[in-house]
């Protein structure tokens, strides 16, 4: 562990110095320099450069900044504005472990107000693990989630994450009438009208 310790914080001083560059990276915004990461070099941004430089667009200075200190350090220390990127970056370039990192941030993190937003988030990736987080949370505090008009935009949006959050609370709703005696919930309520 220790010998890990000393060869990633190598890494660190290497990047913050900009020791042994090989390629010339340039984020959103301004030039960065770092050596080469192969699943980037083999996006089709990099494919298609006949430049001695390679530009990741989707990613800023700043959020770029962060990813390389995290490839180097393994550690993610980027404020919260950052995760999206990062997050997105990491499904883009199959950095795995970052992934993983930023999903975690996500669940720990979610609110009834940001609980629609990383859904959303979770369905680019078509990442089930994330999914089903913000789905369950929904289910947990729907009256908090769907009676704004930020979820009126959502379906509109999505219908087809509204109709897996509506099958959810469905799920949920008869698992809670099961546990408690009741008879099972059908969604409709038999009266008998005399005329």
């Amino acid at each position: 562990m220790a010998e890990k310790a000393a060869f990633l914080g190598g890494l660190v001083v290497t990047f913050k110095e900009q020791m042994h560059t090989d390629v010339l990276v340039k984020s959103g915004d301004p030039y960065l320099h770092t050596k080469p990461f192969w699943n980037m070099l083999d996006s089709d941004e990099c494919k298609t450069s006949s430049e001695e430089s390679i530009t990741l667009p989707d990613l800023s200075h700043d959020e770029f900044k962060s990813l390389l200190e995290f490839l180097y350090t393994g550690n993610l220390k980027a404020p919260y504005n950052q995760y999206r990127s990062l997050y997105l970056a990491a499904d883009k370039y199959d950095i795995s472990y970052l992934l993983d990192v930023c999903r975690n941030h996500f669940i720990a993190s979610l609110s009834s107000r940001n609980v629609l937003d990383i859904l959303e988030l979770a369905s680019i990736p078509c990442d089930t693990i994330l999914k089903d987080a913000a789905i369950n949370h929904i289910v947990k505090h729907m009256e908090e989630v769907v009676v704004p008009m930020k979820y009126e935009t959502f379906v509109q949006r999505n219908p087809d994450l509204s109709v897996e959050i509506t099958r959810a609370y469905l799920r949920e709703t008869k698992a809670k009438a099961k546990d408690h005696g009741a008879p099972p919930f059908n969604g409709f309520t038999s009266s008998r009208v005399n005329w």
